[in-house]
This record gives C-alpha cells, structure tokens and sequence, in this order.
C-alpha cells in the first residue's frame, strides 16, 4: 500500500472550492499547520472564505503570502496533531484557578515532560469530567511568535485530530501525510504513523481496549484514503465495520468550530485595544486609584459643608424668627435679616450708624468661638442684647472680655447654668468717647 502524501493534505481544501450558497457573516481564515512547523520542509495549508464569495485554498512556507486582508478576519489555526495530547481527568473542583494548579498532578503520571514546561488546556464536559489538551509551552509560543510577526490574531488553535468529521457512536480517521489522525469522541482523538498495509499498532490497541470495556464505536470512518486502501483487510484486523469517505473533511465541516481551544490562561485572546494599553496598565491602575480617592475626598468635603451650611442656615432662621417674630416664610435668612434690621432702623431714624458695627463685632467673636450658640437678640434704645448658650467649659467673661476688647461695653444681664452649658443674656452699647471741655 502505498503511504499518503501532502497532496491528501490538500485534498482538504480542493474539493470545497466551490461556492458556498451561504454568505459568511465575517471573512474566515483557516491555517493546518503540518508536523514540525514552522521549522519543517512542509507547506502550510490554507483555506480563506471571503463574505459573498467561494472558498480559496492554497500552501504556503511564507504567512506573509496569505490572501490580502487575512489579518482582518476571523483565524482558526489547526495546530501538528502529535504536539498535542488529548485526555481527560476529574477534580473535586470547579474553580478555574483550583483547576489549572490541580490537573499537571492529576495527569502527572500520563505526562512525558516536566509539568511545568507544559500548557494545559481544559473544557467541562456534561458528566463532570474534564477533556483536557496538553501542549508543549515551547512549542505553542513558537506557533504564536510566527503568527503575530504576520500580524495575525487568532480566535483559536485547536489539535487537527479534532478537525476530523465526527458522528456519535462512531470513530473517525483520516490520513494526512505519514500520519493517520484518529478521532474517537468530541474531543477525544491520537495520531499514529501510517505505513504498510496493515492498521498500526496503536489503533489496533485502541480498539482492542474498546472492545474490552464494551463500548467500540459502531463503524470507522475512513477519510483521505489512496484508491487502492484495502478496506476489507483493515476491517477483518481491526473487527470493526470500515466506510470510506470520498468528499473532504471541508465538505462534511464548511467552518468547524474548535472543539476545544488552546488559548486559554496567558494565551486568551484580547483585544486590540487591550494590547496597545498593557504596557500603560500599571499607570492607569494608579490615576484611577487618584481618582477614586480624590473623587471621595472631594465628596466627603463636600458632606461636611454642605452639613455646616445647613446649621447655620437654620441657626440664622431662628434667629430670625425670635428677633421678627412676624416673619412667615423664609427664604434667605440673611438677606431677611439684613432687610428687617434696615427697615427697624429707618422707622426709628437711627439709620445703621450703631447697630451694624455691632453686629459686625458679634459676629467677628462668634467666628472665633463655634461652640456658642446665639440663641436670639434685640436692638433697643441703642443697646443689642444677645441671648447666648455657652458649652461647658466655656466662659462668658472670656466674650466679655472679647466683646470689650473689640471696643463695646459688655454687660452681663444673667447667667443660668444646666447641665454641661450655661445660658446668659449679654447687653451691648457702643463706648462712646468722652468729650473734651471747652
């Protein structure tokens, strides 16, 4: 029998050249990467579906002759089948952190390598267990350096196992080079070397194993098989049921999906604009922590003046009410004020050549005290009394003395003392200056 070649490998594509009566929703680019690549003397094979237009397939050593806007459009890239293996565990977990430390000790005795030079990729799957892909990390950024320096950014990297067709109750193969690439379940797949005209060794194993637990597949799809494979005699070695597929793996899967996706942890896809911004993520971290806490400090500063003007507001409106018991409505309490004083005055003739001046001295002394509280005051017969409430420990003779120091006469009408505040009444006149004799 004679051994498959590349051209199988382009057999993929040839037969689904023709148009797709279905219009794509986005420009698709599909990349079969061959065993040792990008370093291996084999063409990559590719096949670009263009929005409105028939499917283009070609091979290629050079990424940068890819049909013209390649770098736009949604990429799968269908990684060596052998660089990946397929298997599957159960962890008592479903946390993807507890996960991704638990499964390189859970495979540990399936694992070739040092766990930590190995990339694990994983999928739940409905009975709880996880399908599992284990990748050489070497390997896997090789494949993502050749791919970025062509500007390409992939959606996925899936193992080309499982790019062969698959049905329930069925195994699937397909040759494709000197290899035979063996799909056995939804993600569930080996390669093994295809030569001689007798199945290899491990898929006979593989069945022989199936067969034992009772759960062989129904038939074996045969896919890229040379004219002269001997069908019969694979199926009398193997014991299994054999149908030979004539179309490509293209005409069975017009735009397979990945069943199972190698960017995962560190090689997720991001976006573009995620990637122009990383090296700035630290800087932006710490403007958007100034940010917040500027933005709650001005806030809270806020809060507390906002708290203060309403204190005072509706201390002035007391105030207010107490001294022109017949306001009603207030609105501003200071302008209210200012105008009730100005019309007192003018009724009595007086005009604001006393009261103001003492009111400005009150309130420069009212200023530096915040624990006194004015209850109430009168202007009469040019004296203002003030109603006051001192908090312990304060002193009335220190506004006395205050109020005397800023050039008025104080007098102390009454003091009344409860518990932690007194309460006094002050009365204010002008000192005036003594007249010289003539």
């Amino acid at each position: 029998m004679k051994t498959p070649d590349s051209s199988i490998v382009r057999a993929w594509f040839s037969r689904s050249s023709r148009p797709s009566p279905a219009r794509a929703p986005r420009d698709r680019l599909d990349l079969v990467l061959p065993s040792g690549w990008p370093d291996g003397a084999t063409p990559l094979t590719w096949r670009w579906q263009r929005r409105g237009a028939g499917p283009e397939s070609g091979e290629t050593h050079d990424l940068a002759r890819l049909p013209s806007g390649a770098e736009r459009a949604l990429t799968y890239v269908w990684t060596p089948a052998a660089d990946t293996m397929l298997t599957n565990a159960r962890l008592p977990t479903k946390s993807t952190r507890k996960i991704m430390q638990a499964l390189p000790y859970a495979l540990e005795d399936r694992l070739l390598g040092d766990p930590e030079s190995l990339h694990f990729a994983w999928r739940p799957e409905a009975d709880g267990s996880l399908s599992v892909a284990v990748t050489a990390r070497t390997r896997l950024q090789t494949w993502m350096d050749r791919l970025t320096q062509a500007k390409l950014r992939p959606s996925a990297l899936c193992p080309s196992t499982l790019l062969v067709p698959w049905a329930v109750d069925s195994w699937s193969m397909a040759f494709v080079g000197n290899e035979i690439l063996v799909r056995t379940g939804p993600v569930s797949g080996f390669v093994c070397p295809a030569a001689g005209d007798q199945p290899p060794a491990l898929l006979v194993a593989a069945v022989q194993e199936a067969l034992k637990q009772a759960n062989p597949p129904d038939v074996l799809v045969v896919f890229h098989a040379t004219s002269g494979f001997p069908l019969e005699a694979w199926s009398k070695k193997l014991g299994l049921p054999l149908r030979k597929e004539t179309g490509s793996l293209w005409d069975k899967l017009s735009e397979p999906g990945a069943p199972l996706n190698l960017l995962q942890g560190q090689y997720e896809p991001s976006s573009a604009i995620g990637d122009s911004i990383r090296p700035y993520r630290v800087a932006l971290i710490l403007l958007g922590l100034w940010l917040v806490s500027s933005l709650g400090y001005d806030l809270s500063d806020w809060w507390k003046l906002r708290r203060e003007h309403a204190a005072i507001r509706q201390e002035m409106s007391q105030i207010l009410t107490s001294s022109f018991p017949e306001t009603r409505t207030i609105i501003d309490p200071a302008a209210q004020m200012q105008k009730a004083v100005e019309q007192l005055l003018a009724r009595r003739g007086q005009g604001d050549q006393e009261l103001l001046p003492m009111l400005s001295k009150v309130a420069s002394t009212k200023r530096n005290d915040s624990t006194t509280r004015l209850r109430s005051l009168r202007y009469a017969d040019q004296a203002l009394i003030l109603e006051l409430t001192w908090k312990t420990p304060s002193n009335p003779e220190a506004w006395k003395a205050a109020l005397e120091s800023a050039g008025l006469h104080a007098e102390v009408l009454s003091l009344t003392p409860h518990t932690g505040e007194v309460e006094g009444r002050i009365r204010l006149t002008t000192v005036r200056p003594a007249r010289s004799g003539t």
